[in-house]
């Protein structure tokens, strides 16, 4: 075979080898385009980050992942809260009906691809809620718990939807649900303000759970159960027993850090301050993000005129808690390939903050008495007790 007729087959190869890696590199090229969507929402640049959304979905217009991301971008744009009083007439007026309707598309489109998406179910849901679907809302919020069962902040979400709808026993069944799954929830906004509109309803829902799951660790050793426990007495103000089931807890499970930073809770109520610091120290060591740990250590130091120290760790507390773990992350990064998640999505966009231990208010109150002079410090020491809830109803006035 001469070179002459060897040039045609080299270049019939070359091109089926192309046609091979063309899809490959289509994909890579919109998963870079995610990536760069992530880092423009993370720094709020909405109008870049739908264009980049916008060119991963024409280089790979079959992944659900993009769609459910255009779908938040267009919701940035959405008032921050559900309307009151049921959808009156000025809430409205405020609500582009138009553009609602197209994110919810997007998210419809990306449930068709692939519809074990908890996160696409539970934001559809927020946004038919938006425009009052209520139905369709219940039903997508019913299925994002179905397929995720163990995030607490879908039962929190729905609960909230079920309380206002004045549908008072299926909202606790959920909170109780999310506080089994995640007790330092009894730390946020949410269940603080839950409790000021329901007081004897919270203290014994609360009341329920512990019992409950009391009740199942006397058929099985889990110290997982056993760290959640602890923090349920640890809040009852059963401090023996909460440490008691702590220690047990870590001595099986060393590595576990809210287990450590509870632990240190009970000895600092119990009046032992370098042993509370010691268990701070060992939840930091183990998440550096823990933001209460920070706040503790900080406040510990500042009684015991530690100034400079102090003042570290309250301001870490305070940068720590304004970049809380994506709560929906771990989930859409087991789901779908690509570039890892870094920023949440879940609706409306101060949920994160909301049913999250809120420390902030604490750290800038105590950086306060360190810092007099500043003034921003004593301004920003009710953070906290600002977060907007989801609904109107559910803040505080």
């Amino acid at each position: 075979m001469n070179r002459m007729s060897l040039k045609p087959l080299t270049i019939g190869i070359a091109a089926a080898v192309l046609a091979l890696q063309w899809p490959f590199l289509q994909c890579r090229r919109a998963d870079s385009k995610l990536s760069e969507f992530y880092a423009e929402i993370a720094s709020a640049n909405f109008g870049a980050a739908r264009d980049s959304i916008d060119e991963a979905i024409k280089l790979w217009p079959s992944n659900a992942r993009y769609y459910a991301w255009r779908g938040y971008c267009k919701s940035q744009s959405f008032p921050p809260q559900c309307p009151r009083n049921r959808y009156t007439d000025k809430g409205q007026q405020a609500l582009d009906r138009d553009l609602v309707q197209d994110a919810i598309e997007d998210y419809r489109h990306a449930l068709a691809l692939n519809p074990r998406d908890a996160v696409a179910h539970h934001d559809l849901a927020w946004l038919d809620h938006l425009l009052g679907d209520d139905a369709a809302a219940e039903a997508d919020w019913q299925e994002a718990t179905n397929l995720d069962p163990d995030n607490a902040v879908f039962h929190l979400s729905f609960g909230m939807y079920l309380e206002e709808d004045g549908k008072g026993a299926a909202a606790r069944e959920q909170y109780a649900r999310a506080i089994v799954q995640s007790p330092s929830i009894l730390d946020s906004q949410f269940f603080l303000r839950y409790r000021t509109r329901s007081s004897q309803t919270a203290d014994a829902m609360v009341a329920e759970v512990t019992e409950n799951l009391a009740s199942k660790l006397q058929h099985q050793n889990d110290p997982i159960l056993e760290g959640r426990l602890g923090k349920l007495c640890l809040y009852g103000g059963n401090l023996d027993r909460a440490k008691e089931l702590l220690e047990d807890a870590v001595q099986q499970l060393p590595n576990l850090p809210l287990v450590w930073f509870n632990l240190g809770e009970v000895h600092r109520l119990q009046g032992d301050p370098s042993e509370a610091t010691l268990c701070y120290r060992r939840a930091t060591t183990i998440d550096s993000s823990l933001a209460q740990a920070y706040l503790r250590l900080g406040e510990l130091e500042l009684e015991a005129g530690h100034k400079n120290a102090a003042f570290q760790d309250l301001n870490v507390a305070v940068q720590k808690w304004q970049r809380v773990n994506p709560i929906t992350a771990a989930h859409n990064n087991r789901l779908y390939g690509g570039p890892t998640q870094t920023i949440d999505d879940l609706l409306p966009t101060t949920l994160v903050w909301y049913v999250s231990p809120c420390e902030v208010s604490a750290a800038w109150t105590a950086l306060s008495r360190l810092f007099p002079e500043r003034q921003e410090y004593a301004r920003r020491s009710r953070t906290c007790e600002t977060l907007p809830g989801p609904h109107k109803f559910l803040d505080v006035d």
